[in-house]
């Protein structure tokens, strides 16, 4: 009988609600109705501050609802999909007053799916309306303005975007995150355009060494990270004579000069394409790979200078390895490119101690475009099958080149690389990401895989994936898995939370390290992004299957395209790297950042744990000793105190050599300003009698201002008297323009300057 009666309840309710539709149609129905949406400054570039302002028309007794989003794409995408170059800046939940300065993110919505924030709460007034609603009805108009920052270049896919669109989007209640597309051709919807600036003709480089020289056979790779702009950049890296040491291979290929499979001196030169006129920036890596084939005395320096150029701006890059030592590295980075005086700079100083063996490097970057299955140096992972297939794609025209998997849902396709000869102990690195058309896909990372069919088939792997759930495990987006049989029983046993969310088209550097036959850690970083310190996951397996030991079979690393559970997806997997592990020593080490005082106000740090700065107001520095090999990042901020561009590196000393990092250049947005108030004295005069005009100045500006004060003669007026240096005219004059040349003043100085005249 109980539920005839919730029945009818249910249909009286719903009787009542129509009701209410039909007597007030337009406080239901009507939306708000964007009115103007305007951007200052009218062309902003990535990572800049902007200040956007919105005149709608809103209801009497609803709040109004908005988002705020910058996109590559004219139109409205979904905002329940990350990574699609659409950005929210202006974003929240119903109830909560919009606000300035947020971080901007790609999916808003959370738990809730809320994506809108109150720019106004519901006044209740119900006459004076002003004006419109969407698609009819009377309102109130409304102004807001918010201070935003346009997101930096990578969070929008493609290699040559040039236009930027500010999104505005508004509803009577809560924005969900599946309404947003729907504002889309109504006037629920308002955007503005603008083309992405011309940066200035600049460039960076910094050159790293990899791999660990103790034995004959060693191979070391020498990689160059670049970004440039607005030209042509060209590097040039003469390797050094060096007996015993030979090139094995250079990328790269379209770009590297020509060079020799053999020993050096050679000189190798890499012409990136021309920028010139392009908006944006480009960034990459080049590389060549060397192998040691005789023995060198330990603790011979191997010194290795690359040199940039674009026309006459030259910069170089100097990276060093002692053999018998661990490889040395260090790299600077900064939170945003522009900055306002006193504003708070945020510089990232990271660090590599790498002693392990070097036995792959795959960039992928001199296989051929196209299908690739496998591509050379790999095979297939048992069961067999390609899935859609694997794919070398370069779609920028770079040379950067990176491996694409594709598969229906529900199949995995993987591939394995042929070297080494078997897997056990050490680190795997490789750049990873995740396209797919749903939140919850997944990319892997095969640890060690027997290649085997049927009963006896055994791979443990790590998992990235774009939500918070591997598997059966919903604790955070990376983690591992094993699985065994075919079919195979697979388990999640550990997963963590990133320090980022995972996003879909978007590159992340995973490693992954095996520190025994059943325990293993992994980390994962915004590729680009200095690596951060700690592992995110942890794991021992403590119930191994049969046969899973090291000793028990030949294992293979390698990588696998994720079918998921719902088409579709595409992972993608580029600079594939392994290292086996040999550095077990004990170094001293001391990172170094001579930040100029004159220009920053050091105001806070945190560490790698359990390492410390020491901050003496002329620099940091923290000393610490390591016992293998070791990544980790230096935070720090500042208070930005001049209006001069800052130029500032860091550097790192131990194992016998000293690196010094890349320069990164900060601009300062500085205001030049200058008031000027005029007065006479006595206001009030008669015909005859004598004025005596007060012009006083002060710099109210942020920089040096060279003040130049001119004041024009009035009519019917006759100098009398100049003080203060002026020029241009006489006394006796009757027309004309006093002028005084004040010179360059300092942000504060002051005063003031006079000339007399009667009034004829």
């Amino acid at each position: 009988m109980t539920a005839p009666v919730s029945k009818r309840k249910k249909i009286f309710l719903t009787a009542a609600i129509a009701a209410f539709v039909i007597l007030l149609p337009l406080i239901v129905m009507a939306q708000p109705n964007i009115l103007d949406l305007s951007i200052t400054p009218p062309n902003p570039n990535f990572g800049e501050t902007a200040v956007v302002r919105i005149t709608y028309c809103s209801q009497c007794c609803s709040d109004g609802s908005l988002a705020m989003a910058i996109s590559t794409s004219p139109t409205l995408l979904n905002a329940q999909l990350s990574g699609q170059g659409q950005m929210f800046v202006v974003y929240g939940k119903q109830n909560v007053p919009c606000q300035s300065n947020l971080t901007p993110v790609g999916m808003p919505g959370g738990t809730d799916n809320s994506i809108g924030c109150e720019a106004n709460n519901q006044s209740g007034v119900t006459t004076g309306y002003n004006c419109t609603l969407c698609p009819s009805g009377s309102g109130f108009t409304y102004y807001r303005e918010y201070t935003i920052r346009v997101p930096s270049a990578d969070s929008f896919p493609g290699c040559n975007n040039t236009t930027l669109y500010l999104h505005a989007g508004m509803k009577d209640s809560n924005i969900g995150g599946g309404e947003w597309t729907t504002f889309d051709g109504t006037c629920q919807h308002d955007s503005v355009s603008w083309s992405i600036p011309l940066l200035d003709p600049d460039f960076t480089i910094n050159k790293k060494v990899e791999g660990n020289l103790q034995d004959a056979g060693d191979l070391f790779v020498y990689s160059i990270d670049y970004s440039y702009q607005n030209g042509q950049l060209v590097i040039t890296d003469p390797l050094p004579n060096l007996p015993g040491v030979s090139i094995v291979s250079a990328g790269p290929s379209g770009i590297v000069s020509s060079y020799t499979v053999g020993p050096l001196p050679q000189t190798l030169t890499w012409t990136l394409p021309n920028r010139t006129g392009v908006q944006g920036k480009a960034e990459g890596t080049v590389w060549v790979l060397l192998r040691m084939n005789t023995d060198l005395a330990d603790g011979t320096t191997i010194s290795n200078t690359a040199t940039g150029k674009i026309g006459a701006l030259t910069k170089t890059s100097t990276a060093n390895l002692v053999v018998g030592e661990p490889a040395l590295n260090i790299s600077k980075s900064q939170s945003v490119t522009q900055i306002n005086l006193h504003d708070t700079i945020t510089y990232f100083v990271e660090y590599d101690l790498q002693g392990s063996k070097l036995i792959v490097y795959e960039p992928f970057d001199n296989n051929s475009v196209g299908g690739a299955n496998p591509p050379s140096g790999w095979s297939i992972a048992a069961p067999g099958g390609v899935g859609d297939g694997w794919t070398i794609e370069d779609p920028c025209g770079t040379g950067d080149r990176y491996l694409r998997g594709s598969s229906p849902d529900h199949v995995y396709p993987g591939l394995l690389h042929n070297e080494p000869t078997t897997f056990c102990t050490g680190i795997i690195m490789t750049d990873i990401m995740i396209e797919a058309s749903y939140e919850g896909a997944d990319a892997l990372v095969f640890i060690r895989n027997n290649n085997v069919s049927g009963a006896g088939a055994i791979a443990y792997s790590a998992v990235l994936s774009v939500d918070v759930t591997i598997g059966g495990n919903g604790n955070g987006s990376l983690g591992f898995q094993r699985c065994n049989g075919d079919p195979a029983t697979c388990i999640w046993p550990a997963s963590g939370t990133t320090p980022m969310d995972i996003e879909t088209n978007k590159w992340y550097t995973m490693k992954v390290e095996a520190l025994s036959d059943y325990q293993f850690r992994a980390k994962v970083w915004v590729k680009g992004d200095p690596e951060p310190g700690g592992w995110v996951v942890t794991w021992t397996d403590t119930s191994p299957p049969a046969n899973s030991s090291c000793a028990s079979g030949t294992w293979k690393t390698g990588v696998a395209n994720q079918g998921g559970d719902n088409c579709c997806v595409d992972d993608l997997y580029n600079n594939f790297v392994i290292y086996e592990p040999r550095f077990t020593g004990t170094e001293p080490i001391t990172v170094t950042d001579n930040y100029p005082e004159t220009q920053l106000i050091y105001r806070g740090s945190s560490s790698p744990l359990p390492h410390t700065i020491n901050n003496t107001g002329l620099q940091w520095t923290s000393g610490f000793t390591v016992t293998g090999d070791e990544a980790g990042t230096f935070t720090w901020w500042a208070e930005v105190i001049s209006c001069d561009p800052i130029t500032n590196n860091a550097s790192i000393n131990g194992v016998g050599v000293t690196q010094i990092s890349n320069d990164v250049v900060l601009t300062v947005n500085c205001i030049e300003d200058v008031s000027l108030v005029k007065t006479a004295n006595p206001n009030i005069i008669d015909l005859g009698d004598e004025v005596t005009f007060t012009l006083c100045w002060e710099n109210t500006g942020e920089l040096p201002s060279n003040i130049v004060i001119t004041d024009p003669i009035p009519p019917r007026t006759t100098v009398t008297g100049i003080n203060n240096g002026g020029t241009g005219v006489s006394v006796g004059a009757t027309s004309g323009t006093i002028t005084w040349n004040i010179g360059t003043q300092l942000p504060g100085a002051s005063g003031c300057v006079s000339w007399r005249g009667t009034i004829n």
